[in-house]
């Protein structure tokens, strides 16, 4: 499995903010009580200025100082660790898009229930808010911005870096009220502005962003944000754990990682969160035929011309835009993506030379969202490698179009959270094409992103309905009422789904609700286990419910020990016990999951589980980074997450030409967790190379490259 490991947000990478050529601020996290801290800077430090201090979901404070006087007190015993909050500075780009009256009217929110949300606080965790926006300025009521540390939580200006604009989609969704009607149109909306020019932000960041809209109060709190660390131990997991706790409700974008599994990253693998998917209600797709019985979707750049060809177009392969002809009229590209420019570089070279359109593929890091927001000429898309390696086989691209509905979204992450088997996303929602509100105008965008605020939206909706009840109360409810998807008449699988598409209007109007409607069962590693798992249906009804569990379809190596029917008195809850008795050799070896199905008042609904047979191909290996260590031009820190205990790892890098070049890394015995160490970059080569990663667990080696460049 080849994988790159580079922490990503999934519209925001992690990029430094300078505040002026003389100061800077950092945010430093500390193993002690930070007002004790606060004291000690302003009485031995009073060139220091701290500017915040963080005691809810982390122990930390920003400090604004000259560098020098940072790194004095970077040496303290009490400093954990320190995150520079600065960012490049690039030439000035906008976003050509203006506002357009002949643009629909767009109603996202289910009228016919008579909710709007009204009363309820949304915290926005994103790059913040256009809120001078039209269809946002009405319900717009504050909020705050981390990255530059005032209450003006106002999206990245042009004149700032690079101009951004999901925050501002994000909170259009949720709660815009103008041509663009939010699915909870009088909710109150809070910018917690963490993402910076690009949309750029460290984690200390994201978590004290999230402090701050729990002190504010917030009902919910939407992050339409992630990593590519699929770990539930990940600090911004611990924080979103700690919030849920507290009594906000927080809904979390699974990822633009799909389709394979294993892809949702933190902190969308907190068990309490809400992780939502991206499905695709109805829309016609274009395709790329490549014979009568193959076809691959096309995935456009948002922004980019609609791909809308009614003929064939001769197909040019180019490993870089250098080596295309001066003229390629009429012709359709396929290229490389080449991580050293951006998109928008690469597609102003393609339709200077006359291009119909372009297609990339190549670069796993990058996030269909994430670009720098360029509107272009000609439509611009991308496919994976593999996808690309069958175009090639052809000298002319030919589009066909088809229907779909009530489809996951390819580009959505799938679970389940390595280690704990947990199974994500929670949900799906909307998350295609999604009109919305973007500054000085609206656009289109998709993503787990547009997915996540819809369901906060809902979320509010519920929070209307049911003031008093508790964020799992929503979750809930929410869970309980999906309706599941199928392909062929095959129920997709949990970890793609989650527990299917959200039904509006049965999570508001629903009597019953059943907790922990997901099994984990974990990992079968004996001859044979028996393993009990639990739910607990709430009646909110004023009638008893009745409930009676169906025996699923036999299969060979599982018995199930279900409840016998019962009846649930009128607003009371009642816990089921459900055991499995596995056993291990008369079971296919990897991981199964699947549904049992209840009668509940003699209609059908459905609870989740997973487990792991022996072993499968999870990751056993997550997350690597390589990082220059504050004030120390000489040390390279490294580190990454290790899901589950294994026997042995080694890091080695090699050259381009695959020569060993040096061993970073050798342990046994590694227990789950981070592993960090700090490189002398003295002792180590420079320029680009190959990690090659060896994890041995009982016997079985796993394999894993990610490319690094080394100062």
């Amino acid at each position: 499995m080849h994988k790159k490991f580079v922490l990503a947000i999934l519209v925001i990478f992690s990029i430094p903010y300078v505040v002026n050529a003389e100061e800077t601020t950092w945010i430093i996290e500390v193993d002690r009580n930070p007002h004790e801290v606060k004291e000690h800077i302003e009485k031995y430090y009073p060139l220091l200025k701290v500017e915040f201090v963080y005691d809810t979901l982390i122990q930390a404070l920003a400090v604004t100082g000259n560098n020098r006087h940072i790194e004095k007190l970077y040496n303290e015993q009490f400093i954990k660790s320190v995150n520079k909050v600065k960012t490049y500075r690039v030439p000035s780009k906008t976003l050509n898009i203006e506002i357009d009256d002949s643009i629909k009217e767009v109603n996202y929110n289910p009228s016919e229930l008579n909710l709007t949300g009204k009363g309820v606080k949304i915290g926005v965790i994103d790059t913040g808010i256009d809120y001078t926006h039209p269809d946002l300025e009405k319900n717009y009521k504050g909020g705050f911005d981390v990255v530059d540390f005032d209450d003006d939580p106002m999206e990245t200006l042009p004149e700032e870096g690079i101009p951004t604009i999901h925050g501002t989609h994000v909170a259009g969704i949720i709660a815009s009220d103008g041509k663009i009607r939010g699915v909870a149109p009088d909710a109150e909306i809070y910018a917690y502005r963490a993402l910076g020019p690009g949309g750029s932000g460290t984690s200390a960041q994201i978590m004290a962003a999230l402090e701050k809209a729990v002190k504010d109060g917030m009902d919910i709190v939407n992050m339409s944000l992630g990593s590519q660390i699929n770990s539930p131990d990940d600090p911004m997991t611990k924080a979103v754990n700690e919030a849920i706790k507290l009594g906000t409700t927080v809904v979390i974008a699974n990822g633009n990682s799909g389709p394979d599994q294993w892809t949702v990253g933190s902190p969308a693998t907190s068990d309490d969160a809400i992780s939502v998917g991206a499905s695709i209600t109805t829309k016609e797709v274009p395709l790329i035929k490549l014979d009568d019985e193959h076809f691959i979707q096309i995935r456009q750049l948002p922004l980019t011309e609609p791909w809308d060809f009614q003929k064939d177009f001769p197909l040019i392969f180019a490993a870089t835009v250098d080596t295309l002809e001066p003229s390629i009229h009429d012709r359709i590209i396929l290229i490389k993506k080449n991580p050293e420019e951006t998109y928008s570089q690469l597609i102003r070279k393609i339709e200077n030379l006359g291009a119909t359109a372009v297609i990339f593929f190549g670069n796993e890091e990058d996030d269909p969202n994430e670009w720098d927001w360029v509107k272009t000429t000609i439509p611009a898309a991308y496919v994976t490698e593999l996808e690309a390696s069958q175009i090639m086989q052809n000298n002319w691209l030919k589009t066909t179009y088809k229907t779909i509905s009530n489809e996951v979204a390819p580009f959505s992450s799938r679970g389940p959270v390595a280690s704990t088997w947990q199974i994500k996303p929670d949900i799906l929602a909307p998350g295609v094409d999604i009109l919305s509100t973007v500054p000085n105008g609206y656009a289109p965008l998709q993503g787990t992103s547009m997915a996540a605020p819809y369901i906060a939206g809902v979320l509010a909706l519920l929070k209307e309905a049911n003031p008093d009840a508790t964020p799992q109360q929503l979750k809930d409810r929410l869970l309980s009422t999906a309706d599941l998807f199928t392909e062929k008449d095959v129920v997709l699988s949990p970890s793609v789904q989650g527990n299917g598409q959200v039904n509006v209007k049965e999570a508001v109007e629903t009597k019953f609700a059943i907790s922990n409607s997901r099994l984990h069962f974990g990992k079968i590693d004996k001859e044979q286990k028996s393993v009990k798992e639990s739910i607990t249906i709430t009646n909110y009804d004023d009638q008893p419910l009745k409930v009676r569990f169906n025996h699923p379809r036999r299969q060979t190596g599982i018995t199930w020990i279900l409840p016998l029917a019962d009846t649930i008195p009128a607003n009371q809850s009642k816990t089921f016990d459900i055991e499995a008795i596995f056993q291990k050799n008369l079971l296919v070896t990897g991981m199964q999951e699947g549904y049992l199905d209840l009668q509940i008042n003699g209609e059908k609904h459905h609870v989740s589980y997973l487990f792991i047979n022996e072993t499968t191909n999870y990751p056993r290996i997550s997350g690597m980074e390589m990082s220059m260590q504050p004030f120390q031009n000489d040390k390279l820190k490294f580190r990454l997450y290790i899901p589950e205990k294994l026997d042995e790892l080694t890091v080695t890098l090699y050259d381009r030409n695959f020569i060993e070049k040096v061993e970073i890394l050798s342990e046994t015995n590694i227990e789950k967790g981070y592993i960090e160490e700090e490189l002398n970059l003295l002792d180590l080569p420079s320029g680009e190379f190959q990690a090659v990663i060896v994890a041995v667990q009982n016997d079985e080696q796993f394999v894993e490259v990610t490319d690094v460049f080394l100062p």
